[in-house]
């Protein structure tokens, strides 16, 4: 017996009712908590119905989260339809498509690299990441980046090999991959078209940007699955399903146990035999077992993808088993309560500073501008840089910030670019709800404020749209103010991943690799530095 929720995917009553055991997700759960994996919301799935499904509040089934690189392989499946449909030919060289980009000199590239490459991430192209989304057209900067590998034989991963997907749907068809995909993919499964970021013309980012729910995750996963059938209709070309959940490319290179296996068309190959995942930065993660008919999907925020593979492998697929058995009582009580208990501990409070709360009421903190950080395209935002970095209207820097204290509450208000906000804080040892206005989206906060001493005020602010959090810590000296940003992820984490990732690109030169630990060492250092400022009291 079953249950049904309007989206369609059905649930069952217990996990042994499919052939999961419930003790097995119990121990996983302690696995988590075990390696310190900060995760927002996990499923399970097997036979196309949910075993498990949990959220760490605030974060909730109706809440969107972004998904970052788990886009590509959305965007491969828009690309998937047009193949399908004779748009285009994945064999055809990218000159075909974008003639007016032609490089003045004749490139030998030109002709060689095709969608094919592309798709698999390739296309020989060496792209520079840090000039991503500095420049209105991207595709220029992609096709005359200079060719570093023959095509087809290096694998090197960048955004824009999904993203040129996005432009040449809506060359070909008038629409955005969005709209196109929306009678194809989004309405016959039921989910909601996505807020996605876009680039100066509207086109989806393609690689990353798409913000939507975790149960759309679990039907995306579960559809890919099922051969591209959804509830009985074929809903995704079968014969792309095949071809873009296999080995298309080599990426052995990679130093990751499961970002080595193989890659296909936007999809990773995974080391648990016969399974693939589509992955996104801070482990948005869908992963499908077909030979256990299951899917995982999860929301994080660890800057270690790999984590949820080592996660998940001690219990699955040990935990799954053939027929039905009847839940231990106990067992299930437990999980059934575990579902509904997790959340973020609740802060202790704290003492007041009353003489410095009066000071700063009625005053505005005046920031000096980093301007290092400025023109390296970081300005420092409430939103974390992690996610400001991918956004095309970046909100700029925080200025003009005011406190306001309340009997319980803090209330913080400032100027970011073009965009004024202002969001309560709880001072009591809760948090509190507030909404935001920034980069184009509207973003729900979760925060607090503590004193640690009579001079230093501690700021937790929790956009829960994305995966990170970002804490603030103000020291106060006279007029003086020295504001400490920190992100979780921290970038010391995130730092240390990609200096990992980035040995495979630089063909694990020993030489490039230490320069490489050098400087992801210092990034950290750099990008989240003190600001200095001034207390004025406004007129």
């Amino acid at each position: 017996m079953i249950t049904k929720k309007k989206s369609g995917l059905p649930r069952a009553l217990s996990p042994e009712e499919v052939g999961v055991s419930s003790q097995a997700i119990l121990d996983l759960l302690d696995e988590f908590d075990r390696r310190q994996l900060e995760y927002h919301g996990l499923m399970l799935l097997r036979h196309g119905k949910v075993v498990f499904e949990q959220y760490r509040k605030p974060y909730a089934a109706e809440i969107p989260h972004s998904i970052y690189s788990f886009s590509k392989s959305i965007a491969a499946t828009a690309a998937g339809f047009a193949v399908d449909e004779g748009l285009f030919d994945l064999d055809d060289t990218v000159g075909k498509h974008f003639p007016e980009y032609r490089p003045a000199k004749k490139a030998a590239y030109w002709d060689q690299v095709t969608l094919r490459h592309v798709i698999t991430m390739t296309s020989g192209l060496a792209f520079d990441v840090f000039h991503q989304n500095a420049s209105p057209d991207w595709i220029k900067d992609y096709l005359h980046s200079k060719l570093r590998d023959a095509p087809g034989e290096i694998f090197h991963y960048t955004n824009e090999c999904a993203y040129l997907f996005s432009v040449l749907i809506r060359r070909l068809t008038g629409q955005t991959m969005w709209e196109y995909l929306t009678p194809r993919l989004f309405e016959p499964l039921g989910i909601d078209v996505p807020f996605t970021e876009t680039d100066h013309e509207q086109n989806p980012g393609g690689g990353w940007g798409i913000i939507w729910k975790l149960e759309d995750s679990a039907k995306f996963m579960q559809c890919y699955l099922d051969d591209g059938k959804w509830q009985s209709r074929q809903v995704i070309p079968a014969w792309w399903v095949r071809e873009a959940t296999q080995k298309q490319s080599d990426n052995s290179g990679n130093r990751k146990a499961d970002s080595n296996k193989g890659y296909g068309y936007q999809f990773w190959m995974c080391r648990q035999p016969n399974a693939f995942a589509a992955r996104g930065m801070f482990c948005q993660q869908g992963f499908c077992m077909r030979d256990h008919d299951a899917v995982f999907v999860c929301f994080g925020a660890d800057a270690d993808e790999q984590k949820p593979f080592d996660v998940i492998y001690p219990h699955f697929p040990a935990g799954f088993f053939t027929g039905e058995r009847a839940p231990a009582p106990d067992v299930l009580a437990e999980l059934r309560r575990r579902e509904q208990t997790l959340s973020f501990p609740e802060p202790p409070p704290s003492p007041r500073a009353p003489a410095l709360e009066q000071k700063l009421s009625g005053s505005a903190i005046k920031l000096r501008k980093q301007r290092l950080l400025n023109l390296a395209g970081y300005p420092q935002g409430l939103l974390p840089m992690t996610v400001n970095q991918m956004c095309i209207d970046r909100a700029g820097n925080m200025t003009d910030i005011r406190l306001a204290f309340g009997e319980d509450q803090l209330q913080l208000s400032w100027r970011e670019g073009k965009w004024e906000n202002s969001i309560p804080l709880g001072l009591d040892g809760k948090y509190r709800c507030g909404k935001v206005e920034l980069a184009g989206f509207s973003f729900d906060t979760y925060a607090f404020a503590q004193w640690q001493d009579a001079r230093t005020l501690y700021l937790s602010i929790r956009p829960i749209q994305t995966c990170v959090s970002n804490t603030f810590l103000l020291r106060f000296r006279g007029r003086r103010v020295k504001i400490t940003p920190r992100s979780t992820p921290t970038f010391k984490s995130i730092a240390a991943n990609l200096c990992k990732l980035s040995f495979a690109y630089l063909n694990n030169n020993p030489v490039m690799c230490l320069l490489s630990r050098f400087l992801f060492g210092i990034a950290p250092y750099i990008l989240e530095g003190s600001h200095y400022g001034r207390v004025k009291r406004r007129k």
